[in-house]
Parts: structure tokens; sequence; C-alpha cells
């Protein structure tokens, strides 16, 4: 209940997540527990039968619940948005969503990913996994400690596993924090601290209420005190887990097991399972179908339908399923295992399916787009937004938007040799235009909105006959600042690639300009901010000049999806005023301080006097809240080139 509240109201259940680390607790106790009777009683683990139950337990509703997702994401979801959720529906089907979501907390590139209907299922990924490992760890660890009784030895390697996982998950936590709350690694000891209590003895009559009292206690306050800024899971872990913990172990004739038989709380604890996994695809997927955010009623008719569904399934998914002679129930391991692999096939099938079907329009939108971009040049792109043409209209661009927006993510000229992702120290150019008898040699250096440009800076380059060097990293750009990541990790990669960026220009005294540019961020640049870009560009090479572009102005996150729900002809309620739209990034005014340092302002080339449009002159502007298109950069490339030629050349 603490899982489905906090999603439908974050800010007034700060610390709900927490229910998935006692649920967590609660699994590796149930599980070891089985596991341990039948390890003490026959002195073995039938592995292949421990997987099938876990496999009847758990597939039926999942797969149901992954099948009817995916077809409500093709129904309802922006095609634009088709390969990441169906793609997480295929790693959910696998259960690898936790390390598909670890993978993607780590690249910049996806940084800006939308909460997906199925994001939820990292946590029974987790739990799936650690089922895989648990009996094979125990059977391990009775084989290595054979000369111990079976009990102590499987006591030893649990504690063990416990040890090194909390151990690894602190490291973790604070070295890069996103990736670590999905991680498998760093989640196994809260399903040992729950494998452990099966290992001790009842806790005595007279100790059972204060304890269980103490444990409800810990878990309420880090529902209500814990928020999304708590670094987790790390230290703050210990207190859901230690709380339910404390809960399990005083459980037994205590006032939660009085708690336990009233019939709202038994009737939920038989359908939670069913309720967590129907509950988010609705939170995610309902604003598609309305075209709003989810109101305070929506809300709660989501709460009510997501019980009334997961009764439904329970008793007539899962259960049937379940239990059924003529289905799961009672066949053997290998029968099950092909139900269960027929199962996921159907569900990666169908994703599978409309993802082909996704990629082929994308292929067919790419060759319009270089038609378009080929054919129209007139008010195409940025110069429908010169001030020097306005107004500017070419009725052969009115219902026209290039790229197509299912493929606005990709449409990227983004290269990597020229480019350092989130966690890579190396410092990495790449050399544009003439490479020998260039008229100009020029360095543009920054972070990836200055990558977005790399198709402009191309274009520029064999205009002029230039040379145009690039080097570009995530996050991360040229100042003497020290830039706090999102995690340690990043944060040391940044500071080394700094020190080579320094190293780098301090070498190069025959450069006819270094061309700087950084994201704000969406907020305006701090003293500190401008300060680091100062003391950086004043320790470049003597007589080199300085060149800042300033950012690009921001929309949201989700102007490519809002585009694609509103169309083309509501589009301008997606794009937002100039006043909310661009950020002062620092720029400016550290180049004031800086002796030979000019401003490059494209500001009116992505909005008119008073707003920014999501689609100018046919073209899309963004493919996200602030990286420009490819396409619509190279319309801006004409604008950028004769403003650095006025400069330079």
């Amino acid at each position: 209940m603490s899982v489905l509240l906090f999603h439908l109201w974050p800010d007034r259940i700060g610390g709900g997540y927490i229910g998935v680390d006692i649920f967590f607790v609660i699994s590796g106790y149930l599980i070891t527990s089985h596991l341990l009777r039948e390890l003490l009683g026959t002195g073995r683990i039938r592995v292949g039968e421990f997987w099938a139950r876990r496999a009847r337990r758990l597939l039926p509703a999942s797969l149901a619940v992954l099948f009817l997702t995916a077809i409500s994401v093709v129904a309802w979801v922006p095609r634009s948005l088709w390969d990441q959720f169906l793609g997480e529906v295929v790693a959910a089907a696998l259960y690898v969503e936790n390390w598909r979501l670890a993978s993607d907390s780590v690249d910049y590139l996806a940084g800006t990913n939308e909460a997906s209907p199925v994001q939820h299922f990292w946590t029974l990924s987790v739990e799936e996994q650690f089922y895989v490992v648990l009996p094979l760890l125990l059977l391990l660890g009775v084989f290595v400690f054979k000369r111990i009784p079976l009990g102590r030895a499987a006591l030893l390697v649990v504690s063990l596993g416990v040890l090194g996982s909390f151990a690894y998950g602190l490291w973790q936590t604070a070295w890069s924090p996103d990736a670590s709350y999905f991680s498998t690694l760093t989640r196994a000891w809260e399903f040992g601290a729950g494998a452990l209590i099966a290992f001790l003895p009842p806790l005595h009559a007279r100790f059972r209420t204060p304890v269980a009292m103490l444990g409800l206690l810990g878990a309420l306050a880090a529902i209500f005190v814990f928020s999304a800024d708590t670094p987790f899971p790390g230290w703050a872990a210990l207190l859901p887990v230690l709380a339910a913990s404390a809960m399990i172990l005083a459980g037994p004739q205590s006032f939660l097991a009085w708690a336990g038989r009233l019939a709202p709380v038994a009737f939920l604890g038989a359908v939670s399972y069913s309720a967590y996994l129907i509950h988010w695809p609705a939170i995610v997927i309902v604003p598609f179908v309305t075209g709003h955010e989810l109101t305070a009623m929506e809300k709660l008719a989501i709460l009510g339908a997501t019980v009334i569904a997961a009764w439904f399934c329970t008793n007539y998914v899962e259960n049937p399923i379940r239990f059924s002679r003529r289905l799961l129930g009672g066949r053997r391991p290998r029968v099950v295992a092909a139900w269960s692999a027929a199962g996921m096939a159907l569900v990666i099938g169908v994703a599978g399916v409309a993802l082909a079907f996704n990629e082929s329009q994308i292929r067919a939108a790419e060759a319009q787009t270089a038609a378009i971009a080929e054919g129209l040049t007139e008010c195409f792109g940025a110069a429908s937004m010169d001030p020097a043409l306005a107004p500017c209209t070419n009725a052969d661009l009115d219902g026209v938007v290039v790229p197509a927006l299912a493929d606005a993510e990709s449409d990227d000229d983004n290269r990597g040799e020229c480019w350092s992702g989130a966690t890579e120290a190396e410092f990495r150019v790449c050399t544009l235009g003439e490479k020998t008898g260039a008229t100009r040699h020029v360095l543009a250096i920054g972070d990836s909105h200055n990558n977005t440009l790399v198709g402009a800076y191309e274009s520029i380059a064999k205009a002029y006959g230039w040379r145009i060097d690039v080097a570009g990293h995530a996050g991360c750009y040229w100042t003497d600042t020290e830039l706090r990541l999102a995690s340690d990790e990043a944060t040391d990669a940044c500071a080394h690639w700094q020190d080579s960026a320094r190293d780098y220009i301090s070498g190069l005294s025959t450069l006819d300009a270094i061309v700087v540019t950084r994201s704000s961020g969406g907020k305006n640049a701090t003293d500190r901010t401008v300060d680091g870009m100062v003391a950086a560009w004043q320790d470049r090479p003597a007589n080199i000049p300085l060149i800042a572009i300033l950012d690009n102005p921001r929309l949201s996150d989700d102007v490519v999806a809002c585009v694609e729900m509103a169309g083309v002809d509501e589009a301008a309620r997606c794009g937002l005023t100039r006043e909310d739209a661009v950020f002062d990034d620092g720029q400016k005014r550290a180049a004031e301080r800086v002796e030979g340092a000019e401003v490059v302002d494209l500001t009116d080339y992505y909005c008119s006097a008073s707003t920014c449009p999501a689609i100018a002159g046919g073209v899309l502007v963004y493919r996200d809240g602030s990286h420009l298109t490819a396409t619509y950069a190279a319309t801006i490339a004409p604008y950028l080139g004769q403003a650095l030629h006025a400069l330079i050349g």
C-alpha cells in the first residue's frame, strides 16, 4: 500500500518506495524458510521443483499484465515512445528490467527517458534473480562447508552474502547512486536479511509486542521521513530492512497477527501481488488516453480500479492457471518451463512486431525527411524564425514536420570519436572539414549541447574551407569549477576530462579560435559557475580568440510526445514563452570579463519575440527538452557560420 500511495501522491508519501524493501525482506524470509525446511528434512534441495513453484506463482499474472500493457502502448502511447516502452516490456518479460534501468540511469542520453508503464517490474526482476541464485548458493555452501552441520553451513553462506552485498551497496550508492538503486547486487542483502530470520529461534512472548511496535514505527518513519533526495539504498535502507525484520520476527502472537486477520488487511494481502502489477501501467497510460496529467479524482479512480482488477486477476487468472492440473498445477518442472517460455515468447512477440513496424515507419520517414530538407529551403527550419525575413511563410510546409516524430530521438549527428560518455574520462577529438590546407583551424568544446551541433559544424567547415575539431563530454564542459554530476564515478570522469582538455588546449597555440558552449541545465548560472569559466578561459594560450555560443532555449522533456498527441496543427501549445524557455547560462557574463572573448547569440533563430515553438518552419526543433534535432541544427548552420566567419574569417 505504501508503494501504491507513493506512486499516486509522491509529494505526500515521500518515502513510500521503502515498501519495496519490506517486500524484499518478506520474500527472503519466506523463500529461505521453505528451502531450509527441505534442506534440513531431506538433505537436498530440488532446484527444478523450486523454480517451477516460483514460476507457477509469479508468471501467470505478470505475463498477462505485460501482454495487456504492450497492447495498451500500441493503442494509446505516441510512437516516439514505443522503442523505450516496448523495449522495457521485453526486458520485463525476460526479468532483466532492473539491469536495463540501471544501464539507462548511467546513460546521459537516456536521462530524459519517460517513466515506462513497466518500470516497476525492476523489483520483480531482482526477485526472480534472487530465486535463481539462492538455492544454488545454499547448495554451494553445503558443499564447501560439508564438515559442519547443514544448517550452520547454510547460515554461514547466507551471512557472507549479506555482508558482501551490504558493503558493495554502500560503495555503489556513493559511487553511482542511480545504478545502485536497481542493481541486484546492492539489493541482495535485503533478501538476505529476511533469510537470516529463518535461522533464528522464536522470540520470547514478552518481547513480541514491543519489538513488533518498534518495527512498525520504524517502517512508518521511513515512509514519511524519507524522500527522493535520500541516498538509497546505502545506509538509509537499514531502517526499513531492520523494521521489516523486527515485524517478521515478532509478528506471531503479537498485535500484528491480530491486524493481519482483519478482513480488509487479509483481502489486500491476498491480492497485493496483482495490485502491484496493475497499478503502475494505469498511472502511466491513463494520461496518454485523457491528454492531461492525472487529476485527484482520476487518482482515486485508479486506486479503486486497481483493487477490483487485482481481485479479478488473482481469482480468474493467477489462481486458476497456478492450481489447475490441466494447466500448471502439479506439472513437472520441464512442463512448467515450456509453458513459461511460451508465455514469454507471446509477450516478446507482440512487442517485437510493434517495434519492427515502428522501425519500418522510421526508415520511411528518414527518406521523406531527406527529400523535404533537400528540396525546400525557403522558410525551412530556422529560416522561418529569421528576423530579417519576418514574416517568413511557405505554404508547402503546412502540416509538415521533419524529422518524423517517431524518429526524433535518433535524429542526432553526434559521433563517438568526438564524444565521451558520462563515466568516460578519455578526451576524444574528431576533425571535421579540411584536415590539411584549411584556411582556419577551430576547436569546438563543451557538453552535449556542443555536440548537437556536430552536423552544423561540419557544414560550416565545408562551406568556408575550415578545419573544426570537436570534443564533447556528457554533462561536462571546459571550466575550472568542479562539476558535481549524478554519481561519484561521473564526477571523477568529468574532472579527468577537464584536466585533459586543459592540457590539450595549452598545446594548441596556432588555433584561430576556440568555440565553447554549455547547457544551462534549465536554470540561471551562479556566480561560481561564471567564475569557473572565466578562470578556464583566461588560461588559454595568448591571442587565441574565444567565442561562446549561448545555450539554446529549453522546452519540456516530453515535447515530442506532446506534439505527437496534440497534432502538428496544435503543436503551438507544446512551446513555451521566451521568458520561460531562455536561461542565462553564464557565458555572456564570463565573456565580458575575459579579454578576446566574444558571444554568439542565436536565440532569435529559436524564438520569436514572445514564444519558443516546438516546430519551426516544418522542422521539429528538439528531440527532447533541450537537445536540438540534427535537422534543425542543419538549418541553424548558415546563421552560426555567418556569425563565426564575422568574428574569425
